[in-house]
């Protein structure tokens, strides 16, 4: 099929494979609401003039497809009056003697069935090839439909971006360069206090800008490594006595740009969430990751959910978007992301001392990042170790 084919043709086609291959007459993807108990053909072999075109909306208890669901396995009938189903519905209202029904979801909701039916009946059952090729026809639309609603919600954060940057932009900077005029004139605290609130509102709105692009998927890749990337970095962020030690290196595929915003993002939250010394390390995560932690006060367990939420910050004065934009970058390329506390051996930070704040009673901050896609083609020496400061 062609891959950049619309939506609707992809499906018609697979359809149209599947309905041949199992030897039926019609060929469906259906969507389906169990709760309003509608049925509505989406996509369909039959042709706008014929019985069942695409739109066809009918009640769902009037189709073979209500026996699809909540069910782990497909629902497949050979032959309608051998089986006991004249009675049903279905076979009365559309007479169909053959049938086939799988579910499809989209983000772990249902979302509706392929099925393929004929109003012969087969001499004989749906063989293990079929039922597998059937199944993959499903799958294959799954994924397709899964990918539309990605795309359509890519599509969704350019235009808030657009608006974000035009409607929110322009009135911002209206209004500094009249404070700045002002100033010229006027030397007043609060003028200042304006200022420096208007500065926070910009560097908010980049923030917010850095989420919608940087959770567009990563459709462009090179060859990044590890301990290259880690240390130029540390030299972009301000770490003032904080030191960084890079354990090993790894070879892998990523959008560089945002890699790099990646770790500056990472780097910035451990030294603000820690002491002025605080050591961060870098290093790889089995066969098919790399994690970044430091040695500071590290996350609560009932916080390290929610680190990941836009506007969600443990500091007074935080954006709440730091890592939020870290999520973005991981889900953009397709990895995985987990937080946890650091590996590092050691005492609790503040551990026996009542002085200190809950948070001070967890051994730092470890992000873990896996699924990359490794360059094998590269060598690494896994004993490498390198500090920087």
């Amino acid at each position: 099929m062609q891959q950049d084919a619309p939506f609707e043709a992809k499906a018609e086609q697979a359809l149209a494979l599947g309905e041949s291959y199992l030897g039926v007459t019609y060929g469906r993807l259906t969507r389906i609401d169990p709760e309003s108990e509608y049925w509505r053909i989406v996509v369909s072999t039959d042709s706008a003039d014929d019985e069942y075109p695409p739109g066809l909306v009918l009640d769902l208890g009037m189709t073979y497809c209500r026996h699809t669901i909540g069910v782990a396995d497909p629902v497949e009938v050979d032959d309608a009056l051998a089986s006991d189903w004249e009675d049903d519905p279905a076979f009365e209202h559309q007479g169909f003697r053959c049938y086939y029904g799988t579910t499809i979801t989209v983000e772990d909701n249902l979302y509706g069935t392929v099925c393929f039916a004929a109003e012969e009946p087969r001499g004989e059952s749906f063989s293990e090839d079929e039922t597998l090729f059937a199944e993959l026809v499903g799958r294959m639309l799954e994924h397709e439909l899964e990918h539309r609603r990605t795309q359509r919600k890519v599509d969704r954060l350019d235009d808030f971006a657009g608006i974000v940057s035009h409607d929110l932009r322009n009135p911002l900077n209206v209004a500094q360069l009249n404070l700045e005029s002002l100033r010229a004139d006027v030397d007043d605290e609060r003028l200042t206090r304006a200022d420096d609130a208007l500065d926070r509102m910009a560097g908010l709105i980049d923030d917010v800008l850095t989420v919608a692009r940087q959770g567009q998927h990563v459709t462009e890749t090179e060859t990044v490594a590890l301990s290259t990337l880690a240390d130029d970095c540390w030299t972009m962020v301000g770490t003032g006595d904080a030191s960084l030690v890079v354990e090993d290196d790894l070879r892998f595929r990523a959008d560089p740009d945002r890699l790099q915003r990646l770790f500056e993002n990472l780097y910035r939250n451990a030294v603000e969430q820690g002491e002025s010394d605080v050591t961060v390390r870098v290093g790889t995560v089995a066969d098919d990751g790399f994690y970044v932690e430091d040695d500071g006060p590290g996350f609560p367990p009932d916080e390290r959910e929610r680190v990941f939420e836009a506007g969600f910050s443990t500091t007074d004065g935080g954006s709440g978007l730091g890592l939020a934009i870290v999520e973005s970058i991981v889900d953009a390329h397709g990895w995985s992301s987990e937080l946890s506390e650091s590996a590092e051996d050691g005492p609790a930070n503040g551990a026996g001392d009542d002085s200190v704040d809950d948070r001070q009673s967890f051994r730092g901050a470890r992000f873990e990042i896996t699924g990359v896609v490794v360059d094998q083609t590269a060598e690494r020496d896994p004993d490498e170790s390198r500090e920087g400061g």
